[in-house]
C-alpha cells in the first residue's frame, strides 16, 4: 500500500500535485481543504469551519482529525491516500499514525514542495479569478504564510527523523514538478 503526504505552501500546486499521483498510482486523493469545503456546504460543521478558513486559521486539531479518520474509513479497499492539506501539525501527524496502523497501513513518504513566497502568492492570485474560494485574497494568504511557515517547521522535522520526507523544487511546469515527484515516489522503498 502506497500512503503519501504532499506539503507545500499556500499556492505550491499541492492539490494538483496529490490529483496527478492519485491517478498514476490509484491512490485515494484526501484534500483536507476540499473536505473542509465539502463540509461547508453540507452545513453540519459548515459554520464553524467556514469561520476558521474566512480568518486564514487552521481548523481545530480534533475537528479535522474526525473528518480524515470517517475519509479513510470510508476507503477500506484503497491502495492507499494521498494526504493533500494533512497533517499541519505534530499531533495531526501521530494522529493520523494511529488511524493508518488500526488500518494496518503505514505511510510511506512525505513529498515537500518548495516555492517561493512571490511565485505562491501570483499563483494564488491567478487561481482566485476562477476559484470562488474566500480566503484566495491577499490579505489572508499572507496569513496562511505566516501560519505555514511557524507551524510546518516542526512537522517538517517530525518526518525528517523519521526519514519519510523528501523536498522537492515546485518550480516549473506541472508536468515538469510531477516528473520530479513521481520519479522520488518510485525510488522510495515500499511498505505495507
Amino acid at each position: 500500500m502506497k500512503n503519501v503526504i504532499i506539503f507545500g505552501p499556500p499556492g505550491a500546486g499541492k492539490g494538483t500535485q496529490a490529483k496527478l499521483l492519485a491517478e498514476k498510482y490509484g491512490l485515494v486523493h484526501l484534500s483536507s481543504g476540499e473536505i473542509l469545503r465539502q463540509e461547508i456546504k453540507r452545513g453540519e460543521l459548515g459554520d464553524k469551519i467556514k469561520r476558521y478558513l474566512a480568518a486564514g486559521r487552521l481548523v481545530p486539531s480534533q475537528l479535522i482529525n474526525t473528518i480524515i479518520e470517517k475519509q479513510i474509513k470510508k476507503h477500506p479497499h484503497a491502495l492507499g491516500f494521498v494526504f493533500d492539506g494533512f497533517p499541519r501539525t505534530v499531533s495531526q501527524a501521530r494522529e493520523l499514525d494511529k488511524v493508518l496502523g488500526a488500518e494496518d497501513r503505514k505511510l510511506k513518504t512525505v513529498l515537500n514542495l518548495e516555492v517561493g513566497e512571490r511565485e505562491s502568492l501570483k499563483r494564488i492570485i491567478k487561481r482566485a479569478k476562477t476559484s470562488g474560494r474566500s480566503d484566495d485574497n491577499v490579505s489572508t494568504i499572507k496569513k496562511r504564510f505566516k501560519i505555514y511557515r511557524r507551524e510546518m517547521q516542526p512537522i517538517i522535522d517530525y518526518y525528517q527523523k523519521q526519514k519519510k520526507l523528501l523536498t522537492v523544487s515546485g518550480h516549473g511546469h506541472v508536468e515538469t514538478i510531477f516528473k520530479r515527484l513521481s520519479k522520488l515516489f518510485d525510488k522510495k522503498p515500499q511498505q505495507k
